[in-house]
């Protein structure tokens, strides 16, 4: 089996190009961010690959091709561009690399994996060759995203983008999801339930465990920590108006915040809030250890490995409905699911934390058993379990329901 993977950025199609290449399954992968080993490129690759942010695979070179358009379209129109702007040049760069990809597809391919933004035409190059073309969805069906968000595009391109994913959709013969959430939103928009899978996700836990030295004693008062981007879209109004509630009920608690944010939400709250600001991985680990939960009330994530991470340290979550990692929650021996946008049911599950500090400080070892299961070791268990269904035509598994024997 020859599955040709490709992508103008990364996202999670590094550990999909791994899993196959351990298997010797992978023909190539195509993507714009340096990802083959750089012992078996020249200096200019070297360096490239010393700049990225993203580590490099230990992939030959051989089996990587890079088309750096993406990346540097990224960047440059940041830097230029207003909001709008920046995000209708994205979205060309993708254009551009899935042009590119497409003009180079080689001949014997049994399928093709391609991401959001990038697949139109490499998908109809695939189709005349006659290999499977399977669409790796990152996000959840932008259908289901525009009910919940404005987008900071003009409403042209915006239609324009949609349009482009719309066509997308409807030339791949699979489409693999992070989340049964993302699954339903496809099916939701017209799939048929049995051209999606839900392949959830991974996350490197290796930064992420437990302190060494647990004591008996929770910490006064209960801790709140969101990690993320504090913005609308992942709910920080609503858990800033929830603890509102709360200070203005008398709950002692605190609210940390990991990450960049939106000022205007921090205005005129009675929020007894913190903002940490970017932290490195392991200051983020450690963020996890000191509080008592965390709390994602996104109105729609995908999945959220923050979910992951923090459950592997010891963290349980608290999360909306409306995030796709909700499926690792195990309801009130990992953490609580509560309906998206909703801040009586938000203050009143945050109220009881703060009233149970014991019970959330025993929560610790089943949280971080669970976490086990989202490895991504577990990850490439489960998706090349699905490819090789999806490419041979054979029914095809449920990734989530089998997670836990393939998990290590």
């Amino acid at each position: 089996m020859r599955i040709l993977v490709t992508h103008p950025g990364r996202q999670h199609s590094h550990q999909l190009a791994r899993a196959l290449h351990e298997r010797n399954q992978l023909a190539e992968y195509w993507t714009g961010v340096p990802a083959a080993d750089p012992a078996t490129r020249g200096p200019l690759y070297k360096l490239l690959a010393r700049l990225s942010p993203q580590p490099t695979l230990d992939l030959p070179g051989e089996a990587v091709r890079h088309n750096v358009v993406m990346p540097l379209v990224r960047r440059m129109a940041g830097t230029v561009f207003d909001a709008p702007r920046a995000t209708d040049w994205r979205h060309r760069g993708a254009a551009w690399f899935d042009a590119w990809a497409a003009r180079r597809l080689p001949e014997n391919l049994d399928a093709v994996v391609c991401y959001e933004n990038g697949a139109r035409e490499t998908f109809r190059a695939a189709k005349e060759q006659g290999a499977t073309t399977i669409l790796d969805a990152a996000s959840v069906h932008h259908a289901w995203q525009d009910a919940f968000y404005e987008p900071v595009e003009t409403d042209a391109v915006h239609r324009r983008i949609n349009a482009r994913k719309d066509e997308e959709v409807q030339l791949a013969d699979h489409i693999l999801t992070v989340s049964e959430l993302g699954r339903q939103s496809y099916i939701d928009a017209g799939v048929p339930p049995e051209q999606v899978t839900s392949v959830p996700m991974g996350t490197d836990l290796s930064a992420f465990a437990p302190s060494d030295e647990q004591t008996d004693i929770p910490s006064t008062p209960v801790t709140f920590l969101f990690a993320g981007h504090a913005g609308r879209r992942k709910g920080v109004d609503v858990l800033l108006a929830a603890s509102d509630r709360l200070a203005l009920q008398g709950a002692a608690h605190r609210l940390q915040f990991a990450g960049e944010a939106d000022d205007g939400l921090f205005h005129d709250t009675a929020a007894p809030a913190e903002r940490l600001g970017y932290l490195s991985t392991p200051d983020l680990a450690e963020a996890f250890r000191q509080a008592d939960v965390l709390v994602l009330p996104s109105r729609h994530d995908s999945f959220g490995r923050v979910v992951v991470e923090a459950l592997a340290t010891g963290l349980p979550g608290l999360v909306s409905e409306h995030v796709g990692a909700k499926e690792v929650i195990d309801e009130g021996d990992t953490g609580w699911v509560v309906p998206a946008d909703d801040v009586e049911a938000l203050s009143e599950q945050m109220c009881w934390c703060i009233e149970h500090p014991e019970q959330l400080h025993a929560m610790r070892t089943a949280c971080v058993e669970t976490a086990q299961d989202y490895s991504w070791t577990a990850y490439r268990e489960r998706v090349t379990e699905v490819l090789a269904s999806v490419v041979e035509g054979d029914s095809v598994p449920s990734a989530h329901n089998e997670r836990s024997a393939t998990a290590t």
